[in-house]
């Protein structure tokens, strides 16, 4: 009996270890963190009225292999000041920003390969005065 309990637990572990290996094998949570936190950055350090670029290619090639569509990586929910970055089904990171700002954003032309097979993608982001509902 006491062995049984070792073997449920042992079991119990390399299934979570599978698990954890199996969702970390092409990094999309590093991916998605790091975008997640440059962007939210890029945003507090800028001014209304200010608009930047954003590569993402190595994101852009693991929402590839996820099956994801490159134009839905990143979205902004300006009412929590949040930006999301999800690169697999039903999950993502979002990370909050400052900024007291509405941000426009949408993936610039030009998506494409390059010759050397490497994906190419950017996202614009523009800085506007938020909103106020008075």
């Amino acid at each position: 009996m006491e062995n049984m309990i070792y073997l449920l637990i042992f079991i119990l572990f390399f299934m979570l270890m599978f698990y954890f290996v199996s969702a970390n094998n092409n990094r999309a949570s590093f991916w998605e963190d790091f975008y997640a936190k440059e962007i939210a950055l890029l945003i507090d350090n800028s001014e209304p009225g200010t608009s930047f670029s954003v590569d993402v290619s190595e994101l852009s090639r693991v929402a590839i292999k996820n099956k994801i569509d490159v134009g839905r990586l990143i979205s902004v929910n300006n009412l929590k000041n949040t930006i999301i970055v999800s690169t697999r089904h039903g999950e993502g990171t979002s990370f909050g920003f400052f900024n007291d700002v509405d941000v426009v954003f949408g993936q610039e032309e030009g998506i494409g390969f390059s010759s050397d097979e490497k994906v190419t993608t950017q996202f614009k982001f523009t800085l506007k005065e938020k909103q106020k509902n008075e």
